[in-house]
């Protein structure tokens, strides 16, 4: 199976996880098979157990696609493996189910890989679907304290970047399964940033392409997944940080979950976050093992992808005079924590 291609074009297997994508699908998958300049060596429907008629629609629609079927929903990064596994192109494309690429969007991402053959994983620019002169996604940077700053969503270029989204991103398969794959045990919020930031770890570093564009399709998400992504948010630093950068750190951590218990109480969700904060608790021997097996494969310091400079407070804060006044002074207080500990941490 292949598009109408010259011999130059990138051949790349697609993996599209879905879970009930009845109402985004179609034009997920047209745009998939209208990609320029790439040879598409399979395309993967990866379903997570599905309520609804995504599989009859794919099945009816695109006989092409590849279904494979999960027996139970846990989340998107066992649906990720599967078909990091099944695929046999060097270069895998993983996207959500609610994507629509620009026809250019993968041969974009492929031309970072020729430019730098050392990346991991390349990602693009994501706008929104019913508005597409509006930027959703446009790369992030990494606060200490365990936060992410969005980069603006005017820059354009290419950047290097500690970590990407995997809403459309494209990996090498190789280096993906050196680093461990997508770890299973995350669900629901900072799955694919944990990935993407061991990838940086271990010297195979991620980039984001203002110019590749992608349509995000969104539908309401809420609150739902607090608990996962409070518990993941702490997994992902004790895991992934260096044992000296996590313990100099830690009074910011503890400020900025206390921020972010703060406005979860404001919205009804303190429930939900102390859960997530006690779930982050246990499991303490498993994490350690996990945090070992991230030591061995590092390659590079913390203190080369982690940021002091910028923290967004969550929730909008900042819409107001008085939340841009607190996220200020807050941001104040990081930077010059940032400047006495900095120094401390390791340099390789």
């Amino acid at each position: 199976m292949s598009n109408q291609t010259e011999t130059q074009d990138v051949r790349v297997s697609v993996a599209v996880i879905n879970f009930n994508g009845a109402d985004t699908l179609r034009p997920t998958l047209q745009s998939v098979f209208a990609l320029r300049k790439v040879r598409l060596a399979e395309v993967f429907l990866v379903d997570n157990h599905s309520g609804d008629d995504s599989l009859a629609l794919v099945r009816r629609e695109f006989p092409n696609v590849q279904v494979i079927s999960l027996p139970e929903n846990k989340g998107p990064n066992p649906a990720r493996n599967a078909g990091l596994r099944r695929a046999t192109a060097d270069m895998v494309l993983i996207m959500d189910n609610d994507i629509v690429l620009a026809d250019d969007y993968v041969m974009r991402l492929a031309e970072v890989f020729r430019a730098h053959p050392e990346a991991g994983a390349v990602s693009g620019q994501i706008r929104l679907h019913d508005q597409p002169d509006k930027v959703q996604y446009n790369g992030i940077t990494l606060h200490y304290a365990g936060e992410i700053a969005a980069r603006p969503l005017d820059a354009r270029g290419t950047v290097r970047v500690p970590c990407i989204s995997a809403g459309a991103a494209l990996f090498d398969r190789r280096r993906v399964l050196a680093v461990g794959g997508f770890d299973d045990d995350f669900i629901f919020g900072w799955e694919d940033g944990d990935l993407t930031f061991r990838l940086s770890l271990a010297g195979y570093p991620c980039y984001l392409v203002s110019e590749a564009i992608a349509y995000h399709q969104r539908r309401a998400r809420g609150m739902k997944w607090v608990r996962y992504q409070t518990r993941n948010r702490w997994w992902f630093m004790r895991k992934n940080y260096d044992p000296r950068t996590f313990w100099l750190v830690l009074p910011a951590i503890f400020s900025m979950q206390f921020c972010a218990g703060c406005f979860c109480l404001g919205h009804g969700q303190a429930g939900a976050f102390l859960k997530g904060t006690w779930d982050a608790a246990c499991g303490s021997a498993a994490l350690r093992a996990k945090r070992r097996a991230v030591q061995r494969l590092r390659k590079v310091a913390d203190v080369n992808l982690l940021q002091g400079d910028r923290l967004d407070l969550p929730g909008g804060l900042t819409a107001s005079r008085a939340g841009r006044l607190l996220n200020a002074a807050v941001n104040a207080v990081f930077r010059l924590y940032w400047r006495l500990v900095r120094p401390c941490l390791r340099r390789s």
